[in-house]
Parts: structure tokens; C-alpha cells; sequence
């Protein structure tokens, strides 16, 4: 073989790995330029969790009247359709100072001046902010149901005083308790329904005493549980059914009595007392009969358990 020959071999031999090396920098330089591409266009997000089928989402908010503006309390029912409850119901809730329907318009102005932090009602705001200015928190809250089960609607925090509580059944006999440490709370449960509105029931309900360890029943079995006492009043449970944006009204009458008066009735932190309101509005729910009617007679199924 020629000298030119064997130079040629020898350089093509010598060359390839060059030639390699110039390969992997073009395309590392390609795969870079891509990732920076991808890096400069739109923020990645994480994938959004989906909710079960029958998922509620209720919104709920305390709404405290100073007791100087209380008998514009009346401006509020009078844009609040009461007609929703059976009248038997109605005048039972009467008999224990409590007013219930669903509102027919928009919150109406002595509502939204209580909730809007600018307009100067409420005197504390940090402490409204820490939900410390009363025993009845007045922030918003959204929460995420599953047909039939307990949602907790705290409504009045732990009072350290002794309270003693009168209520009627039947609208003739009475029957009272006296409770410690008393919380007010209303059990929620709520049940979508196939045309996209939601069936409310709240169970009034006052937690008391010290907590103690007990044991329940669950679908995995019996555990242990630290939890207070319950007085329920199964009797007095609200029931209502929402469309989608629709706001229950729920509250105490003027003047004050009975179980309304121990739910609606709130001490402030310079010990002055309000009226309270809770509205709850129907915010979303997921069930659609036309697509899925096995999923909604499911849902019915759960909440009757």
C-alpha cells in the first residue's frame, strides 16, 4: 500500500471520534435549545385532583348584627322565601326561636356591610382576621361534602359558662338541659341530586363537657376516638333543597328564644352581644342523572344510611 494510502486509513481512523464528538455537541446544543423553549413557554401546573361524582361544595358564613342594628334584621326576611318549609315545620321552629328559607335575591345590604372589612363595622379587624372578635367566627368557608356524610358548622366556640337550654318537640311540652363547656355546631349533610341541585339537612347540635376517649363504629372497622359529649336534636333538623347559587338563611327570631337564642346569639370580645346569621350557598355539585343515573340513585343511597 502507497504512504498516501496509509495516510488516509490513519486520518480517516483519527477523525471519527472528532466527528462523533461534534455530533453530541450539535445535538446536546438541539435538546438544550428545546428545554429552554420549554422552560420560556407557559407555567407548568399540577393536575388538578378530581372530586368523587357525588361532591357537594357548600360555602358557609356567620354574619353578626350589632344589637343596635337588630331590627334590620327584618330588611333580611323579607327578601328570604319561607314558604320552602312546611308550615307544621315552621311554627315548630318558631315554638324554639328559629327562622329558616332561602333567599330570593341577592345578600341584601345590612348582610354585605357586615362582611366587607371596608366599611369600617366592625371595629377590630386584625381580631376579626384571627376569628377572635366573637365566639361566632365570621370568615367564609368552603366545604367539600360526600353525599350523607357529617360536615361540622361550628357556630359558637366554647363557653366557659354553664348554659341552660329549653326546647319544645311538639310545640307543647317542654324540656330543657344544662350544658358545660357548651359548643354550638350544626351537623351537615348533603345529598346531590341528579338536575344539579343539592338537598341541605342541618342537625343542630351542642358539644359539652370534658373529651373523653371512645369508641366508634366505621366502614373499616371500630377504632378508638377522643371526643365531648353530644346533645342532638333530631327533632329540630332543617331540611332544604338548593339550586346551584341559591343561599339558605338560617337564624334566630326577634326577640331572642329558646335554642335560636343559645345558636344565634353571640358575645363579642368587649362583651357586647349580636345577632347572628349563617348563610350557606349552594356553590357546585358534580351528579348528572341524564349521563350518569346509576351514580345519582347511588348517591340517595348514601345519604339514607
Amino acid at each position: 500500500m502507497s504512504r498516501r494510502g496509509r495516510f488516509l486509513i490513519v486520518s480517516q481512523h483519527y477523525l471519527r471520534p472528532g466527528a462523533l464528538i461534534c455530533l453530541l455537541i450539535v445535538s446536546g446544543c438541539a435538546r438544550w435549545s428545546a428545554k429552554q423553549d420549554s422552560l420560556e413557554g407557559p407555567p407548568q401546573r399540577l393536575p388538578t385532583a378530581s372530586m368523587p361524582p357525588d361532591t357537594v361544595i357548600v360555602e358557609t358564613v356567620l354574619v353578626r348584627i350589632p344589637a343596635q342594628a337588630e331590627e334590620s334584621v327584618n330588611e333580611v326576611w323579607r327578601l328570604v322565601d319561607e314558604t320552602v318549609i312546611s308550615i307544621h315545620r315552621r311554627k315548630l321552629f318558631d315554638q324554639n326561636g328559629i327562622r329558616v328559607g332561602v333567599l330570593l335575591s341577592e345578600i341584601p345590604k345590612v348582610l354585605r356591610d357586615q362582611l366587607d372589612p371596608s366599611s369600617g363595622v366592625q371595629a377590630n379587624q386584625a381580631l376579626e382576621n384571627a376569628g377572635l372578635a366573637a365566639d361566632a367566627d365570621q370568615r367564609t368557608h368552603k366545604l367539600q361534602c360526600r353525599s350523607g356524610r357529617r360536615k361540622e358548622i361550628p357556630v359558637r366556640s366554647e363557653n366557659g359558662e354553664s348554659i341552660t337550654i329549653l326546647t319544645t318537640a311538639d310545640g307543647q311540652r317542654l324540656s330543657g338541659v344544662t350544658l358545660q363547656q357548651a359548643t354550638m355546631l350544626f351537623d351537615l349533610r348533603a345529598t346531590a341530586n341528579g338536575d344539579g341541585s343539592a338537598t341541605l339537612k342541618l342537625t343542630p347540635e351542642v358539644q359539652h363537657g370534658e373529651t373523653r376517649q371512645s369508641y366508634v363504629s366505621t366502614e373499616f372497622g371500630i377504632r378508638p376516638q377522643m371526643k365531648r359529649q353530644q346533645q342532638i336534636w333530631k327533632e329540630l333538623s332543617i331540611e332544604a333543597t338548593l339550586q346551584p347559587e341559591q343561599i339558605l338563611v338560617v337564624s334566630g327570631t326577634i326577640p331572642s328564644r329558646s335554642l335560636g337564642k343559645a345558636f344565634f346569639t353571640t358575645v363579642t370580645a368587649d362583651q357586647s352581644r349580636e345577632h347572628v346569621v349563617l348563610l350557606l350557598r349552594l356553590a357546585q355539585t358534580q351528579l348528572d342523572e341524564l349521563f350518569a343515573p346509576e351514580v345519582v340513585d347511588q348517591a340517595k343511597a348514601l345519604a339514607e344510611r
